[in-house]
């Protein structure tokens, strides 16, 4: 199995102090690549700000004979936004890089001025932080860019999280947005990383069995837990980093030791033909087919979902 190797590439992680951004960096920096280390140093409420923990990681990297170069002003030259709180990646034919995912919770305010602010700031960072990467991946017709969302911004809201998980499901827009409009050499990218370590509380609080909110989690992380060290993400990134990844718009999911594919899909449904739109009666007769799970389709674009109602009608009508 040939080395996946970074050699003459350079690596831009967000967040990349602790956690996941971390382990990005060092799992990078060990197979060659120039590693820009970005982390702003502040609380994950957005406060405060210091070199200290993006020092760190780049003592680290040097210890390890890789090169890279610290960088902090980031973010903050671009808005004045606060730190990042997990590791994302995009990549470059000399830039690859990680990006992490940017909602904050605010203490002290309301759930629904928390969970607006949360918005504004997670796209206001997403833009501001992946414009100028952007710009050089379509000059030099290379790159690769994967953004970073959460297991609740996916399934199901986490209980206590109102405020922090409305945010997560913008990275899926704009992960289709960046592969849709960079095809050719260009990569987008989600990864959805579980891991234990890093400044997240909502992560601590996850294996801490006396949280009222996560008794079932409780019971059910120590089947796994040898699989939730950062490295477990970090290798997953590093591939989908790398120019041995030849697909995109795939949305991936580690947790435990286990990594899966995630895809959104439209059941093949139920079709009803003419101008005359169903009754509400008769779209509840035709509930259990629309439910079914059978078959399906995973468009990847409004114009091929539009391919779906038409090939249905074709086999209906073949049928007939």
């Amino acid at each position: 199995m040939d080395k996946i190797d970074f050699t003459g590439r350079v690596a831009v992680v967000t967040g990349a102090g602790g956690g996941l951004g971390r382990e990005y960096c060092l799992a990078l920096a060990a197979r060659g690549a120039a590693v820009v280390v970005n982390d702003l140093g502040g609380s994950t409420t957005g406060e405060g700000g210091s070199t200290d923990y993006a020092d760190r990681v780049v003592d680290e990297i040097r210890a390890a004979a890789a090169s890279a170069q610290l960088r902090q002003r980031g973010h903050a030259a671009a808005g004045g936004h606060h730190p990042c709180r997990y590791g994302q990646l995009w990549t470059r034919r000399r830039c690859h890089q990680q990006r992490g995912n940017h909602a904050t919770r605010a203490s002290g305010s309301s759930p629904r001025a928390t969970s607006m602010r949360c918005i504004r700031y997670t796209s206001k960072v997403l833009f501001s932080s992946l414009s100028p990467a952007y710009r050089v991946m379509v000059r030099q017709g290379y790159g690769r860019i994967i953004l970073v969302s959460s297991q609740s911004g996916i399934f199901s809201g986490t209980p206590s999280a109102a405020t922090t998980v409305p945010p997560r499901p913008a990275m899926i827009g704009l992960m289709n947005v960046i592969a849709q409009e960079a095809p050719g050499r260009r990569r987008s990218q989600l990864s959805v990383p579980n891991a234990v370590g890093g400044r997240s509380a909502a992560s601590r609080a996850m294996f801490d069995p006396t949280r009222n909110s996560w008794p079932a989690a409780a019971t059910k992380v120590p089947h796994y837990i040898e699989g939730m060290h950062p490295s477990f993400v970090a290798a997953l990134a590093t591939y989908l980093a790398s120019e041995r990844c030849t697909t995109s718009q795939n949305m991936y999911s580690v947790l435990g030791g286990k990594y899966s594919r995630i895809f959104a899909g439209l059941t093949e449904g139920w079709y009803h033909p003419g101008s005359t739109a169903p009754s509400a009666e008769e779209v509840a007769a035709h509930i259990p087919q629309i439910d079914d799970r059978s078959r399906y389709d995973v468009p990847r674009s409004g114009l091929e979902e539009m391919d779906t109602v038409i090939a249905l009608q074709k086999r209906l009508a073949s049928r007939n």
